[in-house]
């Protein structure tokens, strides 16, 4: 059966055409043009993934992500039109799966799509590797998707949740920032950098007493990340 994908944006001539082309490759579509729309298709039609602008006329996109997260599992990737709006996107990691900035190319988002699919099926499968990491005070419990910092807990995104798990798993080892985009966003990413960034600079202000001067995640000058024993 065919992955059904949720197009919400209201540049009605783009979501025609990106309609085209996902069904062209495979997928089966459906169209909303305001976030109210894309809510009551949800509740009709569950969509397996959502392609959500950022920009809505009735309610931004992060609201829009809130509300979907409130009901359901279902992985987003934003469409962005303004420069601007990517930190926030990044930064506040509310649980969007991914980013694309427009206009982009048609063959980088059926890459993105391909690999959002993919991830969540992953996650839906059950793991044996789901054994509690403990690095210091750092508790990360990859089953339930937990995360406690010297007994408190701690609230990540998946992305950010991803990036500390590999981090941790190679605790007092550098990992390279291409290794880090290959195992947390997928090959495809190589090459975007300030991905990794913005991720280690927000999971800085979670699990750093200082994020200026920090003490578990350490920056290797050249070459990359590593977690403090």
């Amino acid at each position: 059966m065919p992955k059904h994908l949720l197009l919400i944006d209201d540049d009605a001539l783009l979501v025609r055409s990106l309609a085209y082309t996902l069904e062209q490759a495979g997928y089966r579509t459906s169209m909303a043009g305001s976030a109210w729309e894309g809510l009551a298709s949800m509740a009709q039609d569950p969509p397996d993934l959502i392609l959500l602008d950022i920009g809505l006329p009735d309610m931004d996109g992060l609201s829009m992500l809130r509300r979907i997260q409130k009901d359901r599992e279902t992985p987003v990737i934003f469409l962005t039109a303004r420069r601007r709006d990517l930190d926030e996107v990044l930064g506040l990691e509310l649980g969007a799966e991914d980013y694309i900035t427009k206009p982009f190319s048609e063959d980088i988002l059926l890459a993105r799509i391909k690999t959002v699919l993919r991830r969540s099926e992953r996650q839906e499968t059950p793991s044996p590797a789901g054994a509690l990491i403990v690095v210091g005070d750092l508790t990360i419990d990859p089953a339930a998707h937990t995360v406690t910092c010297a007994g408190r807990p701690v609230e990540l995104g998946p992305k950010a949740f991803d990036l500390l798990r590999v981090l941790a798993l190679n605790c007092g080892q550098v990992v390279s920032v291409n290794e880090l985009l290959e195992q947390v966003w997928g090959a495809e990413y190589i090459g975007e950098p300030q991905v990794v960034y913005v991720h280690i600079r927000w999971l800085r202000e979670k699990v750093e007493e200082d994020p200026s001067q920090p003490q578990r995640i350490l920056t290797i000058h050249g070459v990359g990340y590593k977690l403090a024993s």
